[in-house]
């Protein structure tokens, strides 16, 4: 059981953190839900993403094992849930950046942001940005920002560490309120803690 957690749990960091979610304040992004594709390499991934201000929820498939990622960036926590299990684990320290009121300052420590044009994804019209890190380690990431939904719906990562490009994108994107219950853990989970986790 635990590797199958770490294997979840290694799936959800990528969609999430390599999401891009560190690089744009989503304090009033727009209630919706679309279909995910994850790409890594040769791999893909599909499930659903949840939207709602500052939380997200993400849902996906790898192997047959299903997977729910919710970050919380009001609390600056996510949560990882492994629905079959009833089991979660949660860390903290997420979301940090965008709740901060210097996060243009920081942003700016973190990377240079270079202005691509206008694109249409998904049937909206977004702004196009290339992130190029002061790390060079790290690589660059792009980001379609749709200005109407506040909210990055496509994210392409070039020269990240361990050499893996990475694609999110979402399609049949529909705006439409959402149940707030989607982003709590639901009643009857148990937390689970993992060695070397920060508490």
């Amino acid at each position: 059981m635990k590797k199958r957690a770490f294997s979840i749990l290694g799936m959800v960091l990528a969609i999430g953190v390599m999401g891009g979610f560190i690089l744009y304040n989503s304090s009033f992004a727009a209630e919706f839900s679309a279909d995910m594709i994850h790409k890594t390499g040769k791999e893909t991934v599909k499930g659903k993403v949840y939207i709602k201000g500052n939380k997200i929820r993400q849902e996906m498939v790898k192997e047959g094992e299903k997977g729910v990622i919710i970050i919380r960036m009001d609390k600056g926590v996510m949560w990882n849930l492994m629905p079959e299990e009833k089991i979660y684990m949660e860390m903290p320290g997420m979301g940090d950046v965008v709740s901060d009121p210097e996060y243009e300052k920081k942003l700016d420590q973190l990377a240079k942001r270079k202005y691509l044009g206008k694109e249409r994804v998904s049937g909206y019209v977004c702004k196009k940005y290339e992130y190029i890190y002061h790390d060079k380690s790290m690589g660059t990431l792009i980001q379609w920002f749709s200005e109407k939904l506040n909210y990055p719906i496509k994210t392409k990562t070039k020269g990240q560490p361990g050499g893996m490009d990475m694609l999110i994108e979402y399609k049949n994107i529909k705006e439409k309120r959402l149940p707030d219950s989607l982003f709590e853990i639901p009643p009857g989970y148990t937390k689970m803690s993992i060695p070397g986790m920060p508490k």
